[in-house]
């Protein structure tokens, strides 16, 4: 049988021959048997757990949590899933105290001291990203954003608090029926506010995709916030939206008219297609153009079939464009003209 000493145990592991004392003393790791002398003698056996000690050691957790996985042969993956846990905290906690020292430095050198109140400022402020982290983690962030994804959305509320704070308030207005008719100034306001916000944040959603499909399929979704919006709150959100996306399209449409003696290749038609393009623009929110199409068709062909269902008889395209209200379809100047200006200004 293969045994070996403490001093070879120690050479072979690379553990301190202190260390292995130290195990020795705390129960951890009894040496199999000692020689008449007194020597420590380890066998295989011995070795196994040495490895299995120093494999947790390694991972960072404590010689009492080893002591008690090796005694009573718990979950080790738990064990290594909560330490996980602890140690992304870490990273975080030692990320954010870096970023601290580099503001620090950044305004030292060699010969100068720190300015204190400045110093404590700046960890005040690592203090309040701190439980900002925390509340955005206990709502639908937290639930819905991956680890990284997560963090840049931090730092966009970080950018963004007046406007995530209005938001905040408004989706509790909303929730808590303070809000009046959707097709009415209240709605107004609210779906104004959102689409001003999308256009400040559009551009660090370009710069960050993945991040803004993830909190664009959670505004969709009904969890704008943080506050997850009730689902009569999201009914009143959608009419408001409908009705928004309605008065616009309709004032487009009698712009249109209005213009159809001027010719679509002049700024006329410039500006209205300009318009044209800025209102789908705006639908897309960070998707493209053929995504927004598949969606519509998808949308309007399930919209039909349930519609043709609760029918008795099978209604004419020209009856199902009717009923919709799509007024150019109607009017195949205000129609040729449009499509003529998308042409020349493409």
């Amino acid at each position: 049988m293969k045994k070996w000493h403490i001093k070879e145990l120690s050479d072979l592991t690379n553990t301190s021959i202190r260390m292995l004392r130290h195990y020795d003393k705390i129960g951890l790791l009894t040496p199999s048997y000692r020689e008449a002398n007194g020597y420590r003698c380890y066998t295989a056996p011995d070795l196994a757990k040495l490895q299995q000690i120093v494999a947790l050691k390694y991972f960072g957790l404590s010689l009492n949590t080893i002591k008690t996985i090796l005694e009573k042969h718990t979950n080790i993956y738990a064990h290594l899933q909560a330490q996980q846990q602890v140690l992304k905290k870490e990273r975080l906690h030692l990320q954010k105290v870096n970023e601290v020292l580099e503001k620090v430095l950044k305004g030292l050198s060699p010969s100068t001291s720190p300015d204190w109140t400045d110093l404590l400022s700046l960890i005040e402020e690592f203090n309040m990203t701190n439980n900002l982290r925390k509340k955005l983690k206990e709502g639908w962030a937290g639930r819905s954003l991956t680890e990284s994804q997560f963090e840049e959305y931090l730092f966009l509320y970080e950018q963004f608090p007046e406007e995530f704070a209005q938001r905040d308030e408004i989706i509790e207005q909303i929730n808590n029926k303070l809000v009046g008719d959707p097709e009415g100034p209240d709605g107004e306001r609210v779906i104004s506010f959102i689409i001003d916000v999308t256009k400040k944040m559009k551009r660090y959603f370009s710069e960050h995709m993945k991040l803004g499909s993830s909190i664009l399929k959670s505004i969709q979704s009904g969890q704008l916030t943080q506050l997850e919006i009730t689902p009569e709150g999201a009914n009143w959100l959608a009419r408001a939206q409908l009705s928004h996306w309605l008065k616009r399209w309709d004032n487009l449409y009698n712009k249109i008219v209005a213009n159809l003696e001027n010719s679509p290749g002049g700024k006329e038609g410039e500006a209205l297609a300009g318009e044209w393009r800025g209102l789908i623009n705006e639908h897309l929110a960070g998707g493209s153009k053929d995504y927004l199409m598949g969606i519509i068709l998808w949308q309007e062909s399930a919209r039909q079939d349930e519609e043709i269902k609760a029918l008795k008889h099978i209604p004419s395209p020209q009856e199902m464009i009717k009923k919709c209200h799509i007024k150019i379809l109607f009017h195949p100047e205000a129609s040729f003209w449009i499509n003529q200006a998308l042409g020349y200004h493409s």
